[in-house]
């Protein structure tokens, strides 16, 4: 028997950023970049913020909020160079 979830989470790669600074470790790398969109009623019905996009740094393994001009216009395909400034370190609570 299937059990539906409430969760209905979709994660896609989006490829590796231009080289930029990691705000947590200070070395330079191309930040590997996610979109995660969430189908589920729950965020449809509690009107939040469906599409996420974040950065994950290749040394230390720190999780960054984007930007979301900066993925919006990533997504409409306009070349954009990512800053320090687009990323938004995500804690634990």
């Amino acid at each position: 028997m299937a059990i539906s979830t409430i969760n209905k989470a979709h994660t896609n790669d989006d490829g590796i950023s231009n080289p930029v600074i990691c705000p947590k470790c200070d070395k330079t790398a191309g930040m590997r970049l996610f979109t995660v969109v969430d189908t589920s009623m729950v965020a449809k019905i509690a009107k939040e913020d469906k599409d996420v996009s974040i950065a994950v740094c290749p040394h230390c393994n720190s999780i960054f909020s984007v930007a979301k001009n900066y993925a919006r216009e990533r997504a409409a395909g306009t070349t954009v160079i990512m800053t320090e400034s687009d990323l938004l370190p995500l804690e634990r609570k």
